[in-house]
């Protein structure tokens, strides 16, 4: 129903709000190994101890190095289950794009188009070394999200183009039956819908893996920065999937699908353009997504040892040959979206950052270098809430976005 926007739009929020604070967080505990390191007499610029680079990194200063190899199976899972959705959504996006120019037969097919972008798309970006070259598609994802804003804006007007009062002359009657617009008949009110949005929300605010690089990297890196940097960063993305997320509801109701852009009718040539801006964009973020997987991938089986050229071609191979095989089998973005965010995003945004500070605080407690002030304990208790919302969100929301995806009679 439409009321159901009003507490996704709240869940979106919150959550978004509890991201930003962990995100934070990574660059509280940087500023921490830094302020150390200084006391101790190293040089900031010189010395490992000041320049944790990743979450890993952190984890093996204050945990220790004997555990860390869960933080990048960690980081290489997260980074796998993204490319697997994008897979996906790229399949779906030229998929439909090719019924748009009217090929038919294989070459409009899913996985005829999931196996040609990987071969001519994926694979050749993915074996760049550097990854400069892909700036303008940066700038080509910022518009093109922009641009499908405004088109899923005009296409919700009353009397537009998926308008139900007018669906003799618009795009529905274009649209097989389980795409057409529903209303009034599920809403926010089971646990199951509330399960399945917070494990999607995960994976819209998950940057957590590159977190500690981005306080490093910052020009003038201070905490007052950053924390500007985090606010506005997750500020406007939660803005943004928040107003999506509605118009694309006001417009198909409980028919939205994962990628909402299926939805829309091959023949609509707004949503084409949409396709067309966000496959580039998507391109060039797997490309980026591939290069933090496979240098996660190389801290964890060559640590210490030198990666070759022809490891990094055979990584590669492995890593898109196997992605492509996945998606060729996967149809569902929406599920691996939901999975992902429900498991490894729980773990990155609300279970380790909050450990890495209840471990760093405690250390700094006992040695007497911290004062135990009231915040302090309130701040502590806060992030003891936040591994145990991570812990449920985690196990209740994977397990139910698979209920809801392969046995939804259970439900």
């Amino acid at each position: 129903s439409f009321t159901s926007i009003i507490p996704a739009s709240a869940i979106l929020f919150i959550l978004g709000t509890i991201s930003a604070y962990t995100f934070h967080l990574l660059g509280r505990l940087c500023q921490v190994e830094k302020d150390e390191a200084i006391e101790k007499g190293l040089s900031a610029e010189n010395s490992q101890l000041s320049r944790a680079g990743s979450i890993g990194e952190l984890w093996d200063y204050e945990v220790g190095s004997s555990s860390s190899w869960l933080v990048s199976l960690a980081i290489i899972l997260t980074c796998y289950g993204t490319s697997l959705a994008y897979s996906i959504i790229l399949g779906d996006t030229f998929k439909s794009m090719a019924e748009t120019v009217g090929l038919t037969g294989i070459i409009a097919t899913r996985r005829a188009n999931v196996a040609a972008i990987s071969l001519l798309g994926v694979y050749p970006l993915c074996c760049l070394k550097s990854l400069a070259a892909l700036k303008p598609v940066s700038i080509i994802g910022n518009i093109g999200i922009l641009v499908t804003a405004l088109v899923m804006t005009v296409r919700a007007l009353p009397g537009g183009a998926y308008s139900a009062a007018s669906a003799a002359t618009n795009f529905l009657s274009t649209l097989p039956a389980d795409l057409q617009p529903s209303f009034g008949v599920t809403g926010l009110r089971s646990m199951k819908s509330l399960l399945v949005l917070s494990s999607t929300t995960a994976t819209a605010f998950l940057v957590h893996m590159a977190g500690p690089e981005f306080y490093q990297t910052l020009r003038g890196a201070s905490l007052s920065r950053f924390g500007i940097l985090s606010a506005v960063g997750f500020g406007s993305v939660a803005a943004l999937s928040t107003y999506m997320m509605c118009v694309g509801f006001l417009t198909f109701g409980g028919a939205c699908k994962g990628m909402i852009l299926n939805n829309y009718s091959t023949l609509d040539a707004g949503a084409t353009l949409c396709r067309g801006l966000m496959g580039i964009a998507l391109l060039g973020s797997y490309a980026f997504i591939a290069n933090v997987m496979k240098g996660t991938i190389y801290q964890f089986f060559y640590k210490g040892k030198e990666v070759t050229d022809k490891v990094q071609a055979r990584t590669t191979k492995l890593l898109v040959g196997s992605l492509t095989a996945l998606a060729l089998i996967l149809d569902d973005a929406g599920f691996v979206v939901s999975f992902t965010g429900a498991i490894l995003g729980s773990a990155l945004i609300y279970i380790i950052p909050p450990f890495l500070f209840l471990k760093s605080t405690k250390r700094r407690l006992d040695s007497g270098t911290m004062e135990a002030t009231r915040t302090l304990k309130v701040e502590r208790m806060w992030n003891r809430f936040l591994i145990a919302l991570g812990l449920f969100l985690g196990v209740a929301g994977g397990s139910m976005t698979v209920i809801n995806t392969f046995f939804p009679h259970l439900l």
